[in-house]
């Protein structure tokens, strides 16, 4: 008591502008320890965690061929996780159009030993826009719309009717890399943050929860592991098919398409890390 009476009577010794300095600094502290702080008086009954990584499928020219290539990269530290590639004879191979996406993964973990039920997470991300999708596994009843409270950024929510009791799933919002998003990644070089600011449900009131920020390689493994154990989907691969010799060579299209800048080649231990 007598330290909480001494500081007071520090900061009324200081000038006005000196008092609105420190009065700006702790309103900014706040949104980072309310979390733990809410955690220490209310034990959580869902962790999250989070990961950024970009997915492209693109195609370069080469010459009298064409390179196809799929790539998936740590947004983050821009590390290349996977990257296949296979070149072929120009008006040789068919594949899907060219694209590169924004993905947003959530790994939420029920640690109660409850089932949530209408489970609903709010995410603010720059990575987020009118055309966002959301993906999960087929077992998993998720549905996302956003929402535009009055005075704040838009506000994505995420809506799962029952996470059991002990149990794990991996969420995915994934963003299409427009001009917009291009430029604010790779030209102004602007990172891409999240926040997630609250989580509800009917088994506990809405509150601010602890984010961790989790290894996008650990992510995606535990991802894999997640969508084996629910027969999942994964459309994340390298899809050429190449034509028969009896069929006759198609005409080459014109590329429009703009790949990303070249990833970074890194070690296993930096590839995934924050």
């Amino acid at each position: 008591m007598e330290s909480l009476k001494k500081g007071w009577a520090w900061f009324w010794r200081q000038s006005v502008l000196s008092k609105v300095a420190i009065l700006g600094l702790l309103a900014a502290f706040v949104p980072f320890v309310l979390p733990t702080v809410v955690a220490w008086f209310r034990p959580t009954m869902i962790h999250v965690g989070v990961s950024f990584y970009t997915y492209e499928r693109g195609i370069q020219p080469q010459g009298m061929n064409t390179l196809y290539f799929f790539e998936r990269r740590n947004l983050v530290s821009d590390c290349s996780i996977r990257r296949e590639e296979q070149s072929v004879q120009n008006g040789r191979a068919v594949t899907l159009d060219p694209q590169g996406w924004i993905l947003i993964k959530l790994l939420l973990e029920n640690v109660s030993s409850r089932d949530l039920t209408n489970l609903r997470i709010g995410v603010r991300s720059p990575a987020i826009n009118q055309t966002t999708q959301l993906m999960a596994a087929p077992a998993l009843v998720v549905t996302g719309h956003k929402e535009a409270p009055p005075d704040v950024k838009p506000l994505y929510v995420i809506s799962i009717a029952t996470l059991p009791a002990e149990s794990s799933a991996v969420v995915t919002l994934k963003t299409p890399i427009d001009d917009n998003l291009r430029d604010f990644i790779y030209v102004k070089r602007r990172p891409v943050t999240i926040q997630v600011p609250h989580v509800s449900a009917e088994q506990f009131r809405e509150y601010p929860p602890i984010v961790s920020r989790t290894n996008a390689v650990k992510m995606l493994n535990r991802e894999g592991v997640l969508r084996i154990r629910n027969d999942g989907f994964s459309d994340e691969t390298l899809q050429v098919t190449i034509l028969p010799s009896s069929e006759s060579t198609r005409e080459t299209r014109e590329i429009s398409y703009r790949p990303l800048p070249r990833a970074k080649t890194c070690s296993e231990a930096e590839a995934g890390a924050w």
